[in-house]
């Protein structure tokens, strides 16, 4: 087995080792961390509780109650965790770099080595004596 074939087999189990290993790291752990930055409060209603306004403080609690009721009727619709939103963007871009690596490591695994230059130019050698043979026949 040629160099190039052993490395393009390297290139292609790592490559391929390493997209299975972000795609669960992504799945269990990007999940697990996006909970943690999911608490359920939104921009406005840490604006309005921070602004000191008692009637905004009212208002962050009926946008709080309002939230809470509408999530109750609609819990049946799975939702994921916001993070994700910038997880697979990412995910994908890391997974399609990889692709191609992978792309790259099999294309170098299976493709046929180059013939040396020394069998290619012992091919010219020996057609040119044919020609000439061929020639000094016809005269």
């Amino acid at each position: 087995m040629s160099r190039d074939k052993v490395y393009g087999a390297l290139i292609f189990l790592i490559a391929v080792i390493i997209i299975l290993w972000y795609t669960w790291w992504t799945l269990y752990f990007g999940v697990w961390i996006g909970t943690q930055v999911d608490n359920g409060a939104t921009a406005m209603q840490l604006l309005l509780a921070l602004s000191g306004n008692p009637s905004a403080a009212i208002g962050t609690h009926a946008l709080m109650l309002m939230q809470y009721w509408s999530a109750g009727l609609l819990t049946w619709i799975p939702v994921p965790p916001r993070f994700l939103s910038v997880a697979i963007p990412i995910w994908l871009a890391v997974t399609l770099i990889l692709v191609i690596a992978a792309w790259i490591g099999y294309t170098m695994m299976t493709t046929p080595p180059p013939v040396p230059l020394e069998e290619l130019e012992k091919a010219e050698e020996e057609e040119e004596e044919e020609e000439e043979k061929t020639k000094t026949k016809k005269k």
